[in-house]
């Protein structure tokens, strides 16, 4: 994959993924959908793994993360908690990713598990953020505890939610590296 097309599957991805975070955040949030982070989450850890299958390079995924927490941060109002959230599970599951060498391997376990540790991890990065950084009153009020149940509720819906969505993730990013090379010009001796 040339470095244009690799340029073009980091922004489709943190696009894609602010825009799911904008259009159906709003819908979760408008109908009050409970454990909606983790629903979004799980949808952005699939994001990423799609994009982390055809680009896989360190650093890939936290900018994914970044674009898409910039997007969301900025429509329709500013929250920079929205930013901060999306741009700590960018970090958790690069390091996850790499730390069980989940793109070498392209095993759906290892993918499931970098994404699933990931997801905990930056929901608790989160969690602790929003109390000593943000000092948000409800998060304050929780603590450590409220913190810890908190992510180990959503972390699990999430686990849950990407059983199915990392194996689809896998076969798209099959699917679209198999397109990309069948589409490839043949080179003439």
């Amino acid at each position: 994959m040339g470095r244009r097309a690799k340029v073009v599957v980091v922004i489709a991805a943190g696009v894609l993924w602010g825009l799911s975070e904008i259009f159906i955040g709003d819908i979760f949030y408008r109908y009050h959908i409970p454990m909606r982070g983790a629903s979004l989450a799980a949808l952005g850890m699939m994001i990423l793994v799609i994009a982390r299958l055809l680009h896989d390079r360190f650093g890939s995924s936290i900018v994914i993360a970044l674009i898409a927490g910039g997007l969301r941060c900025l429509v329709p109002r500013l929250y920079i908690c929205h930013f901060v959230a999306i741009a700590l599970e960018g970090f958790a599951f690069d390091a996850m990713w790499i730390l069980l060498r989940a793109g070498q391997s392209k095993s759906t376990r290892r993918a499931w598990l970098a994404t699933v540790l990931g997801v905990y991890s930056g929901f608790f990065a989160f969690a602790l953020a929003s109390i000593y950084l943000f000092k948000f009153a409800r998060w304050v009020a929780g603590g450590i505890t409220g913190s810890a149940l908190w992510t180990l509720r959503s972390g699990s819906l999430a686990a849950v939610l990407l059983l199915g969505l990392v194996p689809l993730a896998m076969a798209v990013a099959g699917r679209l590296e198999r397109a990309r090379v069948a589409h490839r010009p043949e080179v003439k001796i």
